[in-house]
């Protein structure tokens, strides 16, 4: 297997500077949830005041068919890790938080963290993934992984003396801190 030119989509950590990458192999979509921490209420004349403390995400990840065998994975280069590993690490892991990072492109006004309030994005100042690296690329978190579920979906006998692998449908929600 070749090396892609991309980072991996998603990285997992638990100290924050040993990443792991997971594969990209019938990754679907990663949703992405804002919820807002924040108090509103009518005021006596009929005006809405609203007070937003924070703003906390809540990211989910699917992949669909994946192989439990490392070697079998699409992107696999002796780096990336599949549902077999991120089953052990959510179970060593999931009372505790962790750190994930998403690699994805985005304008330059996140690079530097959050954009100033009342602006509009400057449409001319996009970072992809492959200009900007890993480390200035997508976003990181400090979260919880707050739901996972692993479903076997088919199960391969080993061929000629090879060890049998599944097919897993795999999920995995983080809750930002």
């Amino acid at each position: 297997m070749g090396t892609f030119q991309l980072a991996q989509g998603v990285q997992i950590s638990v100290d924050g500077t040993n990443w792991y990458s997971l594969t990209d192999h019938n990754r679907q979509p990663i949703s992405i949830t804002y919820t807002l921490v924040e108090q509103s209420d009518r005021m006596a004349n009929g005006t809405f005041r609203k007070y937003v403390i924070g703003r906390k995400f809540v990211i989910k990840v699917d992949w669909k068919d994946v192989p439990t065998l490392d070697s079998n994975l699409v992107d696999w280069d002796g780096s990336t890790f599949g549902p077999a590993w991120i089953k052990s690490f959510y179970e060593a892991n999931a009372f505790n938080p962790i750190y994930v990072r998403f690699n994805f492109a985005k304008d330059n006004a996140y690079l530097s963290g959050t954009p100033t309030p009342n602006t509009i994005p400057d449409s001319t100042s996009y970072q992809d993934t492959r200009a900007t690296g890993i480390a200035k690329s997508g976003q990181t978190y400090n979260a919880f992984m707050t739901t996972f579920t692993y479903d076997i979906s088919k199960r391969m006998p080993g061929t000629l003396g090879a060890v049998g692998y599944d097919y897993v449908n795999l999920s995995i929600e983080f809750t930002e801190v």
